[in-house]
């Protein structure tokens, strides 16, 4: 099993990261939400970048008062790529809020069709690309000389391969 996470984590660096169109990614089960894939490998840094343990944050209400809430990125991901939405609490990824800015869901690439999400920070953002059984995540960074456009390029190549494959 960890020779074929190896291997998922390749692929992801070999896809996403190496043109530098991307400065990390993820790979998550759709049933969970929880990645079990991550580039850039060198020193696992990538994981660095898109995960953090359960943590809390003072989340604004509708009523604008804040409420202490529990972060479980993987539930929110799992939510996100469920509803086209983020949840109450936000969409959270490495421990940074990215807000939903736009969903398609039947984003089409050459002959397959797979759901889409961006979702953007401060100078930052997440494109996410949802298969039958996979969520696939890439993140671009302004300061890096990264671009939304790019980034969602590169994610949408790789989605259309994983869709070909049966994912």
């Amino acid at each position: 099993m960890a020779e074929e996470e190896a291997s998922w984590d390749q692929s992801l660096e070999e896809w996403l990261i190496t043109e530098g169109y991307c400065y990390a990614a993820g790979m998550a089960q759709l049933e969970d939400g929880a990645f079990y894939a991550a580039a850039p490998q060198e020193a696992e840094a990538g994981w660095g970048f898109i995960f953090k343990e359960d943590h809390e944050q003072l989340i604004m209400q509708d009523d604008m008062s804040e409420k202490k809430m529990t972060i479980t990125e993987a539930t929110g991901l799992k939510f996100a790529a469920e509803n086209l939405k983020a949840p109450p609490e936000g969409l959270w990824l490495g421990g940074q809020k990215y807000k939903i800015t736009r969903t398609d869901k039947e984003y089409q690439v050459g002959d397959q069709t797979f759901i889409y999400i961006f979702a953007a920070a401060p100078k930052k953002g997440v494109s996410i690309a949802v298969t039958k059984t996979q969520i696939i995540c890439a993140f671009f960074d302004e300061e890096k000389g990264q671009t939304a456009g790019n980034c969602t390029k590169a994610l949408a190549a790789y989605a259309e391969w994983m869709v070909s494959e049966g994912y």
